[in-house]
């Protein structure tokens, strides 16, 4: 059932592709592209079939670690997909993460992790993601750097339903999620668009922390 379903969700973002309407990476949005928030609503049931930690492949981190995703479980993750050589739309979605980090500070750092996954495999090397870490200043200790083959990474994108496209420029048009999980793994909550104001995905952390 678990390879069912992903294989369907892999097969639906692949047909659906990265449409004009996504917001490119390294180009400005419209303003009201930047404004609209379509925060998810919380899954109606929670199975350990729907876990993203049942995804076999294996990753590698900032420090040069094997590990598969199963190694996130036990804490709230914030999971992103960016690539470093964005210029646009990626810093920006680092910055809302970090709005959201401050807004959970008075809970444990041991509690919340936060997961960045490059779509740009063939250049963001492990070395790459761990300059890219310290450029950024993202705590060690909190924020985690992915890169994987890129059936992993597509596998991955489409449970998180995050879309994306190469361009003919080397630049990347991708939707701009940020995704919620619970310790499990399953996603209970998404925050979608550029400079949302992060009330909402704070109020799911913060449920899930209660629950802890």
């Amino acid at each position: 059932m678990k390879r069912y379903i992903t294989a369907l969700l892999i097969a639906a973002n692949l047909i659906a592709g990265c449409t004009e309407q996504d917001s490119a990476c390294c180009s400005k949005p419209a303003e009201s592209a930047i404004t609209t928030t379509s925060a998810k609503a919380s899954l109606a049931a929670h199975t350990t079939e729907m876990s993203l930690y049942n995804l076999e492949g294996e990753w590698t981190n900032q420090h040069s670690e094997q590990l598969q995703l199963e190694a996130l479980k036990g804490k709230i993750q914030m999971v992103a997909m960016i690539y470093t050589g964005c210029d646009y739309a990626c810093p920006r979605i680092i910055a809302d993460l970090k709005r959201i980090e401050a807004g959970i500070k008075e809970y444990k750092r041991s509690d919340v992790g936060i997961v960045l996954v490059t779509m740009d495999p063939a250049n963001d090397t492990a070395e790459k993601l761990k300059a890219f870490a310290a450029k950024n200043k993202l705590d060690a200790d909190r924020w985690t750097l992915l890169t994987s083959h890129e059936g992993n990474i597509q596998e991955l994108s489409a449970l998180l339903n995050v879309k994306y496209k190469k361009e003919s420029n080397g630049y990347i048009a991708h939707s701009n999620i940020i995704t919620v999980l619970d310790a499990e793994g399953e996603m209970v909550h998404q925050q979608e668009g550029l400079g949302i104001d992060p009330d909402e995905t704070v109020n799911a952390i913060s449920t899930l922390l209660k629950k802890i």
